[in-house]
Formats: C-alpha cells, sequence, structure tokens
C-alpha cells in the first residue's frame, strides 16, 4: 500500500496538500505514525511565510471541528506539529496561533450557547476539541511535561456557559467534556486547593432538579454524577494517569 507521500506529486498548494492529508488521517488514522515525521519535514521547507502558518492553523482547526472523531486525532497533530514546526515569525509560533484561533470561538461561547441549533453543534464541536488538546497539547515545562493552564480555565468557563443555558444538547455536551476531562480537570484543581468540581456537580444537581431537559439527560447527569463520585472509576493506588476505560469502568457505555 502506497503512502501518502508516494500519491503526492509536487504540483500541490499548501492548502491542497494539508487538507489531502488531514483527509487521509481522517481515514486511516492508524498512518499517524508513520507519516507525521514525513509531514512535518515537507511543511517545514514550506511554510515560511506567517500567512502560510495562519493557513495551516486554520485547515487544521476546521477539520478537527467539523469532521466526527477528527477531535483526538486534530489535537494530537497539534501537539506533534507544536515541538516540530521550526518557523516562529513575529505572530507567534504555531501552538499560539492555534490558541489564538481558539480564543476567538471562546469569547462567543454565551451567544454560542443559547444560539440555534447550528450554531450549538459548531459550538460543541469546538468544546470537544479544545477538551482534547487539553489531554493531548503538551507543554514541556522544566523538565516535565505539562498542561496548558489556560486551556483548563477555558474548559471550565465553557462549562459555565453549556449549564448556563440548559437544553439538552447544551448538557449532553457538558457530560462528554466531563467524561473526557473530569478527572484531569479535578486533579489539577485539587493540586491548587480549588474545589471547581464540587461546584460543577452541585450545578449538575441543580439543572437535574430544575431544568427543563429530557429524562434521558438527566439520567446521562446523575450516571455521570455516580462516576465522579467513583473517582472517575479509576482503580485506587493506581498512578494518576489511568484513564478510564471500557475495561476498567463500568459506566464508560451509557
Amino acid at each position: 500500500e502506497s503512502s501518502f507521500e508516494d500519491k503526492y506529486d509536487g504540483c500541490l498548494t499548501l492548502a491542497e496538500y494539508v487538507q489531502d492529508f488531514l483527509n487521509h488521517l481522517t481515514e486511516q488514522p492508524g498512518c499517524f505514525e508513520t507519516e507525521i515525521e514525513q509531514f512535518a519535514e515537507t511543511l517545514n521547507a514550506w511554510v515560511t511565510a506567517d500567512e502560510a502558518l495562519q493557513e495551516l492553523v486554520e485547515l487544521i482547526y476546521q477539520q478537527a471541528t467539523s469532521v466526527p472523531n477528527f477531535s483526538y486525532m486534530g489535537a494530537r497533530l497539534c501537539n506533534y506539529l507544536s515541538h516540530h514546526l521550526t518557523i516562529s515569525p513575529q505572530s507567534g509560533n504555531f501552538r499560539q496561533l492555534l490558541l489564538q484561533r481558539c480564543r476567538t470561538e471562546y469569547e462567543n461561547r454565551d451567544e454560542a450557547a443559547k444560539g440555534d441549533e447550528t450554531t450549538r453543534k459548531q459550538f460543541h464541536a469546538f468544546v470537544l476539541f479544545l477538551a482534547e488538546l487539553y489531554l493531548n497539547l503538551e507543554i514541556k515545562g522544566t523538565g516535565q511535561v505539562m498542561r496548558a493552564e489556560v486551556l483548563q480555565e477555558g474548559l471550565r468557563e465553557l462549562l459555565n456557559a453549556l449549564f448556563s443555558n440548559p437544553v439538552d444538547s447544551n448538557l449532553i455536551c457538558a457530560v462528554k467534556l466531563l467524561k473526557l476531562t473530569g478527572s484531569v480537570l479535578e486533579d489539577a484543581w485539587k493540586e491548587k486547593g480549588k474545589n471547581d468540581m464540587e461546584e460543577v456537580i452541585q450545578r449538575i444537581e441543580n439543572v437535574v432538579l430544575d431544568a427543563n431537559c429530557s429524562r434521558d439527560v438527566k439520567h446521562m447527569l446523575l450516571k455521570l454524577v455516580e462516576l465522579r463520585s467513583s473517582n472517575w472509576g479509576r482503580v485506587h493506588g493506581t498512578s494518576p494517569h489511568t484513564e478510564a476505560t471500557p475495561e476498567n469502568d463500568p459506566n464508560y457505555f451509557m
């Protein structure tokens, strides 16, 4: 089977090349490990101007927020490129531009959560991509790998926006966000002596009591509260990086 690079004949624009690679990864996620290095090398030769870097960020952002299930792959791709792209113009390097792009969407969170169905759907895709970025974007600090603090604060505010407009689709998005990041967020907050997760759970309990959401969604919310009370399905005594998986967590499938 020929790799992506073999099919690529050098007559494409940057946008076409990147989009083709994103589509290729969407169809064959297994190729990430084998082909990402070559992709980054090609980009390093090609992306030498600010505009090209902006365009690259936008293409990845669009794919990660419009193609179902690409948010995880998109976040892994962003993490890899943030460590391997050499261009770092005045206007910001890859990671800075990516976070700026997310910020644009983030600032509009309250309107988006109140918006029509299409607007909300786009907003939810953004929320879940940001969650994946929080989990996958590694910031190499002094000798250790850290997560982006700014994303942690962002996710907290996004939860607020979702719970402040407790329609079914917003609540389902909040549940997905918390199933994905709840254990990591709670650990990070606890480390700072903050009890934000208690507040989030309180918020959920209020929604279950008051909001006009469907029975199914109330059930999902209660299941989530249950999951959290079992320490997010983590077995005690394991390292904090043991995430809930279908094997160790009976609540993994709703």
